[in-house]
C-alpha cells in the first residue's frame, strides 16, 4: 500500500503539525481545562444536593422550573447573539473596533429589554405553564412549582444577559472570563446549602442560584465595559444613533430565536414527558443529562467557542477553502476525543454514578434507575459535538433558515419519538429518542455546510 493512501488528510495533517503553537489549539485547551473545572464545581453542588435531597419532591419542582428557565434564557440569548457575532466581526474587519463595539452596546440594551419583557410574560402564566407542564404532579407540587417560578425570575435576566456578554468577549478571543465565571452559580449554591445546614429545601437552591448568577453577570459586564472608551460623546452616539447592521441582526435574529425555542425546547419537553412518568423521573433524568456533560464540556462547549470566532473570521474574509479546511480537522480530533469517553460512560454507568451521588438520601435503587438511563443518554455525545461544530459554520455564514426548519423538525421528531419509548423504557427511553434527533441533526447540519460552502466558492 502506498503512503499516499495511508497518509492523514490534509487538513487533519496541518492541524496536528501546528499543535501547540496554534492559537486555536492553545485557546480550546484552555476553555477545555476551564470548562471541566467548572463542571467539577457542579458536580460537587449536584453532590452535596444529592446527599441533602435525594430525588424527592422539592428538587423534583426545582429540577423542572430551574431547566424551564434555563432554557428561556438561552433561546432568548441564543437570538440576537448568534446573528450579532458575525456581524460584529465583519463590521470590526471593515469599520474597525469601536463602531463594532458600538453594536455590541445596542445589541446589548435590546437583549436586556426582550429578556424582561419574556420575563414578565412568564410571571403572569406561571400558573397556567405549570399546571400544563406538571399534571403528574400533586397540588401542593404544584404549588411549589409556580412559587419557584416567580422566585427565579432574576436568574433568567442575568443569565441571558450572562451569554450575551460571554459571547462579546468570545469573538474578541478572551476566552478566560467568559469561561471561568459560569462556576460562580454552582458556588453559590453549595455556598447557600452549607450556610442552610439541616434545613434545606427548594428556596436555599433559588437563593444560591439567583446571588450567583448575578455575581456571574456582574463579573462578565465590568470586563465587557472596561473594554469600551470612556468617552461621554462615544456614548452619546452610541445610545442616539443605530449602527446600521443593527437591522440586519434583527432580521436575522428572529429566526435563530424561533430555531432556538424549537431545537432547545428538547430539554424541557424531555423534562415535562418524565413529569408524566415515576415519581423521581425528572430528577433522575437531570443526573443522567449531567453526568453526559462532562465530556461535552471538554469537546462539544470549548469547540463551539473557540472555533466561533475563528469561523465567522474566515466567513469576514471569503476565505472558503480555510472554512472548510478548519471545519473538517476540527471534528475529526473532537470526535476521537468523545468517542472513547462515550464507550467509557456507557460501560461504567453504575460504577460513575454509585461514586458520585450515592451517599445521604441518593441511595442504590437512585443509582440503579440513573446509571440505566446513562447508558442510552451516553450515545448522544458524538453526535451533539458534530452537529455542534457543523452549527457554528451554518451560524457563521448566517443561514437562519435552515436554523429554523431544522429546529422545528428535530422538535417534532423528539415530542413523537419521547411518545413511542418513555412508556416502554422510562426515562431512559426519553434518552434514547434524544440520540436519534442529534444523529439526524448532526447530519443535516454537516450536509448543509459542505453544501453552502461550495455555493460560495462557485460564486
Amino acid at each position: 500500500m502506498s503512503t499516499s493512501r495511508i497518509a492523514l488528510p490534509n487538513p487533519l495533517r496541518a492541524f496536528l503539525a501546528r499543535g501547540a503553537r496554534s492559537g486555536m489549539v492553545s485557546g480550546f485547551l484552555l476553555v477545555a481545562i476551564l470548562t471541566l473545572v467548572g463542571k467539577m464545581v457542579a458536580f460537587a453542588k449536584d453532590a452535596v444536593v444529592a446527599a441533602k435531597m435525594g430525588t424527592g419532591d422539592d428538587l423534583d419542582a426545582f429540577m423542572l422550573v430551574f431547566g424551564f428557565f434555563s432554557f428561556a434564557a438561552t433561546v432568548l440569548a441564543g437570538g440576537l447573539p448568534e446573528s450579532f457575532v458575525p456581524a460584529y466581526a465583519e463590521l470590526r474587519e471593515r469599520r474597525g473596533l469601536r463602531r463594532a463595539d458600538r453594536l455590541g452596546v445596542q445589541c446589548a440594551v435590546w437583549h436586556f429589554a426582550t429578556l424582561l419583557v419574556c420575563g414578565l410574560l412568564i410571571l403572569f402564566a406561571a400558573p397556567t405553564l405549570v399546571s400544563w407542564a406538571t399534571h403528574g404532579f400533586e397540588p401542593q407540587k404544584q404549588a411549589l412549582a409556580v412559587g419557584l417560578v416567580r422566585s427565579l425570575m432574576p436568574f433568567m435576566l442575568c443569565f441571558g444577559l450572562s451569554y450575551h456578554f460571554s459571547a462579546w468577549l468570545r469573538v474578541g478571543k478572551t476566552f478566560l472570563l467568559a469561561t471561568s465565571t459560569p462556576m460562580l452559580v454552582p458556588l453559590g449554591i453549595v455556598t447557600a446549602l452549607l450556610l442552610a445546614g439541616d434545613k434545606v429545601h427548594a428556596g436555599t437552591l433559588v437563593a444560591g442560584t439567583v446571588w450567583g448568577s448575578a455575581a456571574h453577570m456582574l463579573v462578565l459586564l465590568i470586563a465587557v465595559l472596561r473594554r469600551l472608551p470612556r468617552s461621554r460623546r462615544w456614548w452619546r452616539v452610541t445610545l442616539r444613533h443605530t449602527e446600521p447592521g443593527f437591522g440586519t441582526i434583527l432580521r436575522n435574529g428572529l429566526p435563530f430565536l424561533i430555531g432556538g425555542v424549537a431545537f432547545g425546547s428538547a430539554s424541557v419537553v424531555d423534562q415535562t414527558m418524565a413529569a408524566w412518568l415515576t415519581a423521581g423521573s425528572v430528577a433522575v433524568l437531570s443526573y443522567a443529562d449531567k453526568l453526559c456533560a462532562i465530556v461535552l464540556a471538554v469537546t462539544a462547549g470549548p469547540a463551539a467557542d473557540v472555533l466561533f470566532p475563528h469561523f465567522v473570521e474566515l466567513v469576514a474574509k471569503r476565505d472558503w477553502a480555510g472554512l472548510r479546511k478548519r471545519l473538517l480537522a476540527s471534528a475529526g480530533i473532537i470526535m476521537s476525543l468523545a468517542l472513547p469517553m462515550t464507550l467509557f460512560l456507557c460501560l461504567m454507568a453504575p460504577w460513575i454514578v454509585r461514586v458520585l451521588f450515592e451517599r445521604g438520601a441518593f441511595g442504590p435503587q437512585d443509582t440503579q434507575r440513573v446509571a440505566e438511563v446513562l447508558r442510552f443518554a451516553a450515545f448522544q455525545i458524538p453526535f451533539y459535538i458534530l452537529g455542534t461544530v457543523a452549527a457554528r459554520v451554518v451560524v457563521s455564514l448566517q443561514a437562519s433558515r435552515f436554523m429554523l426548519v431544522t429546529s422545528l423538525c428535530a422538535l417534532v421528531l423528539n415530542a413523537s419519538l419521547n411518545g413511542i419509548f418513555m412508556y416502554r423504557l422510562g426515562a431512559a427511553g426519553i434518552a434514547l429518542s434524544t440520540v436519534i434527533v442529534h444523529f439526524l441533526s448532526a447530519t443535516a447540519a454537516c450536509v448543509m455546510c459542505l453544501v453552502l460552502i461550495r455555493r460560495k466558492e462557485a460564486e
